[in-house]
């Protein structure tokens, strides 16, 4: 009985060096394809001429961004059209 066991087991075992060949991800070929946009104009006529998208900007003065700490006031009440007792950091 152990004797046709292991023998059933040799017969059917997978040879692990073929495995080996058909998983190797080094043979797999992948095909990458620019995809096409048609935006139904032509973007160059509203790009500066020396427009490079992949540039890194030279000044990183230049660079407009909005700083979290700035303050800056509005021009009318707020609590006119809040409803009462709201308070922003206040968790419900």
């Amino acid at each position: 009985m152990v004797f046709a066991i292991v023998f059933a087991n040799g017969v059917f075992a997978m040879d692990s060096d073929k495995e080996k060949e058909e998983l190797d991800l080094n043979t797999i070929e992948v095909v990458e394809e620019e995809p096409d946009f048609d935006l139904g104009f032509d973007t160059a006529e509203y790009l500066p001429a020396d427009f490079d998208a992949y540039a890194y900007p030279t000044d990183v003065q230049s660079i407009n961004y909005i700083d979290p700490n700035d303050s800056f006031e509005l021009d009318f009440d707020t609590s006119k059209y809040l409803p009462e007792g709201f308070d922003p950091y206040k968790r419900k």
